[in-house]
């Protein structure tokens, strides 16, 4: 499945090259994994940890449909000795790669990365909500929603049509899965709006004239997948030459007056944009 391998090869960098003995460890940057917006995502989403120090060697990869807490002796725990699931590490020569789990239960800080006797306190500022998977050059990861192929310059977004995006650090959702393993085939979990005020979520595509919402009939996580989630949503009929550029926006308005649980006056959080073909 195209799309499978796709999300794979981002959360999992499985390419090593010949192990190296390491020292201390020490963190370079912790950023999220779907666009190395720097800082921890939200819950259920994969981080990736920038680091040196780890002793990674041959067969790195991972194997199976749920992900392990320990990958090569290293570790990524929470102060209650709650493991995080790993999603794969890598040796890039000069510095190395963790990507993990955010866990979607709520477990208190510091994080630690560990390997062996040595460990490290992983920064744990919150990135911004909402992003897109990419390619390098800002193209967000997308299927035709006909047939799941994947959208490529030979194959582009056509006016009208569905497609299915796929996205990270969206919040909470219902029904999530234990961390660690796919969502559910046949059971889906939409983002949960939140109490005490709901929130509005949108997909929206820039345009010059002001921007236009897009219709959408779910948003949530991939069914099968970890850590992601699937926007699905239609193409405007009057659908732009060329490239095209969208993202994703949540909002509330909590009030005139101090709402518990939510705030003051209007709330509103815009994802990272993303291009179309």
């Amino acid at each position: 499945m195209p799309i499978l391998r796709a999300i794979i090869v981002i959360l999992s960098v499985l390419g090593v090259i010949s192990p190296h003995l390491r020292g201390e460890i020490r963190v370079l940057a912790v950023t999220t994994s779907a666009g190395f917006v720097p800082g921890l995502p939200g819950p259920g989403s994969p981080a990736t940890i920038f680091c040196t120090g780890l002793n990674i060697g041959l067969g790195a990869g991972i194997i199976g449909l749920g992900l392990p807490v320990d990958v090569q002796g290293i570790t990524v725990t929470y102060a209650d000795s709650f493991r995080a699931p790993i999603y794969g590490v890598a040796d890039l020569g000069t510095y190395q790669v963790v990507n993990f789990q955010v866990p979607w239960e709520d477990h208190p800080g510091p994080i630690v990365l560990a390997q062996g006797e040595s460990s490290v306190v992983v920064p744990s500022a919150a990135a911004p909500w909402g992003e897109f998977f990419t390619d390098a050059d800002g193209f967000a990861i997308a299927a035709h929603a006909a047939d799941f192929s994947l959208v490529t310059a030979a194959s582009p977004i056509q006016p009208g049509e569905w497609i299915v995006l796929y996205a990270s650090n969206l919040g909470s959702v219902n029904g999530p899965p234990p961390s660690g393993q796919p969502a559910s085939l046949t059971a889906l979990a939409p983002l949960d709006p939140g109490m005490p005020v709901a929130w509005n979520f949108e997909v929206l595509m820039r345009n010059p004239a002001g921007d236009l919402p897009l219709e959408s009939n779910f948003m949530g996580l991939a069914p099968g997948l970890i850590g992601a989630y699937q926007v699905n949503a239609k193409m405007p009929d009057g659908l732009p030459s060329g490239a095209v550029q969208i993202y994703l926006q949540r909002s509330r308005f909590c009030g005139f007056f101090f709402v518990p649980g939510c705030g003051r006056g209007e709330m509103m959080d815009t994802s990272t944009i993303a291009k179309l073909r």
